[in-house]
């Protein structure tokens, strides 16, 4: 799965929202960006297409009403997607020793690996 930089900006804004949000709230959260609303409406639509986001309701939005988003998958679920895509299953071991490097983690977080590995292993 593929995601232009606005889309993985977009999906930033998301991942750090703790709510669900309209177009609008999109626009004024990333203020370094000058996205037109057709461009915006774009990447949603595009961004529900590829299973990231989801329409969740609506909010009144001056005279009308605007639809509203929230991630239909996590971070770490797509970039598990994106590796899946890209890296032979027989790497993983590599993969997750280069990741336990670059990370320092602690025993809880140690543990929840373990028992990730082991439910997965059933």
């Amino acid at each position: 799965m593929h995601l232009t930089k606005s889309e993985q900006q977009i999906m930033q804004i998301f991942w750090q929202a703790d709510h669900a949000m309209a177009q609008t709230e999109v626009v004024a959260t990333c203020v370094d960006r000058k996205w037109k609303e057709r461009s915006i409406f774009s990447m949603l639509n595009s961004l529900m297409e590829k299973g990231l986001l989801r329409e969740v309701g609506f909010v009144r939005s001056g005279k009308t009403y605007a639809r509203t988003f929230e991630p239909a998958m996590s971070q770490a679920e797509y970039l598990a997607q994106v590796i899946n895509e890209r890296l032979p299953a027989a790497e993983l071991p590599e993969l997750l020793s280069f990741l336990m490097q670059k990370y320092e983690t602690t025993p809880q977080i140690q543990k929840e690996m373990r028992a990730a590995l082991r439910e997965n292993a059933q």
